[in-house]
C-alpha cells in the first residue's frame, strides 16, 4: 500500500517508533493475529512473532530479531515508511487533543473499550476534502450532508479526510491527493465490530438493509449509484474498514438484512466465500467509487436528506 504523504516530521517518526503496536493491531489488523492471554498478540501467519500489551515494536522469538513499531508495519504488514509513521502517529493521544471516550462496555478479550482520539479539525471550509470527493464523482449535496451531520471533516495536519461514525466509536481517514492512485487509508476504532455508516433514510424512517463495503468512500458511491438508478429502500451504507473484519460483519447480520458490497477482487472474494448465506452485489470495476467515476455526468439536485 502507498500513503502518498509527502512530508512527516521528525518529531512524528520519533513518535511512531515508541507507539505501542497493540492497539493498533487490535483495533485495524485483528484478523491477522491471535491473542495470547490477555496482553500479547501472536501474528497468524508467522506464530514466532509476538507483541506485547504497553511494549513498542515486536519480538521474533525464532531467532531473536526485534524491532520498533515502524519496522513492524513496514517488514510485515507491507506499509511504506511513511505510511507507517501516519498510522502510528494517527493512532497515539497528542496532549493537546481532547480525548473522545466511548460508551463504557467490553471488548471481545473482557477489557474496558478503547479511547481513540479523533485528529484535530482544519478550520472550516473544508476545501481539501470538498475537492477531493467531487474529483472522486461524490456530489456536493452528498459532501455538506456529511460535514453537517458531523460524518465527515477534513483535518489539520495533512488535510486528510476524517469519516467519523455517528457513535464516534470508528475513525476513518483518508488521504486527498488527487493524483494519488492509491491514497493514504487508516482506521482506529474502540472494538474491532464498530463501524462507519450513511443512511438514506428520513425520519422516522428506519434502514430495513444493510450494504457492507470495504470503506467510506465506497459507501457514500454506493449510495449514490442507488439514487441515480432510482433505488430508494430505507438503507445504511456500511464501511467496515476492509474485507477482514469478519467480526463486524458478524455483528450486523444478526440485526438487518446484509447485503455483501465488497470489492471486485481477491480480498472481496475471500469475504463473499465466507458468508455464503448473504446476498451479494459486485462492483463492474474493483470498488464502487471507481464504479461510480465511470459516469459521465452527475445529478446535483439528487436530495440526500
Amino acid at each position: 500500500m502507498d500513503t502518498h504523504i509527502d512530508i512527516v516530521t521528525k518529531e512524528e517518526i520519533r513518535a511512531a517508533r515508541v507507539t505501542g503496536l497493540y492497539e493498533y493491531l487490535e483495533a485495524c489488523h485483528h484478523d491477522d493475529f491471535k491473542n495470547v492471554g490477555t496482553t500479547m498478540l501472536c501474528m497468524k501467519s508467522r506464530d514466532s512473532i509476538y507483541i506485547k500489551k504497553g511494549v513498542p515494536g515486536f519480538t521474533d522469538f525464532s531467532d531473536g530479531s526485534h524491532g520498533n513499531s515502524i519496522d513492524f508495519l513496514k517488514d510485515h504488514l507491507g506499509y511504506s515508511f511513511k505510511e507507517a509513521v501516519a498510522a502510528l502517529v494517527s493512532s497515539r493521544a497528542p496532549v493537546n487533543i481532547p480525548r473522545i471516550r466511548a460508551t463504557p462496555g467490553t471488548s471481545r478479550i473482557g477489557a474496558t473499550r478503547r479511547t481513540i482520539v479523533l485528529p484535530k479539525p482544519e478550520d472550516k471550509p473544508y476545501r481539501r476534502m470538498y475537492a477531493y470527493l467531487q474529483s472522486r464523482g461524490i456530489p456536493v449535496h452528498l459532501i455538506r450532508h456529511m460535514e453537517s451531520n458531523r460524518l465527515a471533516y477534513q483535518e489539520s495536519l495533512h488535510g486528510n479526510i476524517v469519516f467519523v461514525s455517528p457513535e464516534r466509536d470508528y475513525c476513518e481517514i483518508r488521504g486527498t491527493l488527487t493524483y494519488a492512485d492509491r491514497p493514504f487509508h487508516g482506521c482506529m476504532k474502540t472494538q474491532p465490530d464498530r463501524f462507519w455508516y450513511l443512511t438514506n433514510c428520513r425520519l422516522p424512517q428506519k434502514p430495513v438493509t444493510a450494504y457492507i463495503c470495504e470503506a467510506a468512500i465506497d459507501a457514500a458511491s454506493l449510495l449514490v449509484l442507488h439514487r441515480y438508478a432510482g433505488i430508494t429502500e430505507p438503507a445504511a451504507y456500511i464501511s467496515i474498514g476492509g474485507a477482514a473484519n469478519q467480526q463486524t460483519i458478524r455483528r450486523i447480520k444478526t440485526k438487518i438484512r446484509t447485503v455483501l458490497a465488497v470489492d471486485n477482487d481477491e480480498a472481496g472474494q475471500k469475504c463473499r466465500d465466507r458468508n455464503p448465506e448473504l446476498d451479494v452485489i459486485v462492483p463492474v470495476c474493483k470498488d464502487w467509487n471507481d464504479d461510480l467515476q465511470q459516469r459521465t455526468s452527475l445529478k446535483e439536485n439528487v436530495d440526500f436528506q
